[in-house]
C-alpha cells in the first residue's frame, strides 16, 4: 500500500541504483577530465569499479579521454533502473518509453551529479579545508564546468559568483527540459 506520499520500496530502488551509477559516472568523467588518479578518493572508486570495467576495456575500444566501459555500464544501469522502476510501477515497459524515459534519466543524473558536486565543492570552500582529498576530488570534477564561467563572471571582491550562476543555470535547465518533455 502507497500513500500520498510514494512508495518506500520505488524510493529505495531508484536510490539504490542511483548510487551506483554516479559511482561509475564519476569514473567516467574523472577520466574525462584528466582527474588526479593518486587521490586517495579516486583510487577506492577505481578499485570499486575495476572489477566490472575491466573485463569490458578488452571489448570496448580505447580512448585516452573517453572511458566507453564506464559510459555502456551507466547507460546499461539507467535503463536497468528505468525497466524496474517502470514493472514495479505499472507492470509493464513499452521499448519507446524505456528508451525516451532512459534518456531523460541521463540528462536528469548528469545534471545531479554537477549540481550536488559543485554545491558540496561550494560548501567545501567556506569551511576552508581546502586540501583533503575529498575537496580535491570536488574541484577536478568542477573545475571544467566551473572555469568557463569564472572567465565571464570573475570574483567579486574576492566571492566567487560562479558555483551559484551553474547551480542556477543546471536549475533552469532541468525545469525547462521538463516542462518540455512532460508537456
Amino acid at each position: 500500500m502507497s500513500g500520498s506520499f510514494g512508495d518506500p520500496m520505488m524510493f529505495l530502488v531508484r536510490t539504490l541504483f542511483e548510487l551506483v551509477i554516479f559511482v561509475v559516472m564519476v569514473r567516467y568523467f574523472l577520466q574525462l577530465f584528466h582527474a588526479n588518479f593518486f587521490n586517495p578518493i579516486t583510487q577506492s572508486l577505481v578499485k570499486l569499479t575495476n572489477p566490472v570495467l575491466n573485463p569490458l576495456r578488452n571489448i570496448l575500444p580505447k580512448s585516452r579521454r573517453h572511458d566507453f566501459a564506464s559510459l555502456l555500464v551507466t547507460l546499461v544501469l539507467i535503463v536497468l533502473m528505468v525497466w524496474v522502476l517502470g514493472m514495479m510501477s505499472v507492470g509493464s515497459v513499452s521499448a519507446a518509453a524505456l528508451i525516451f524515459n532512459s534518456l531523460y534519466f541521463v540528462f536528469l543524473l548528469v545534471t545531479d551529479l554537477f549540481f550536488w558536486t559543485i554545491l558540496m565543492r561550494a560548501i567545501a570552500s567556506w569551511i576552508g579545508n581546502s586540501r583533503s582529498p575529498g575537496v580535491a576530488l570536488l574541484e577536478d570534477l568542477t573545475d571544467p564546468i566551473l572555469q568557463p564561467v569564472q572567465k565571464i563572471l570573475p570574483p567579486l571582491g574576492g566571492i566567487d559568483l560562479s558555483p551559484l550562476a551553474v547551480l542556477i543555470a543546471i536549475q533552469v535547465l532541468q525545469i525547462f527540459v521538463g516542462n518540455l518533455l512532460m508537456g
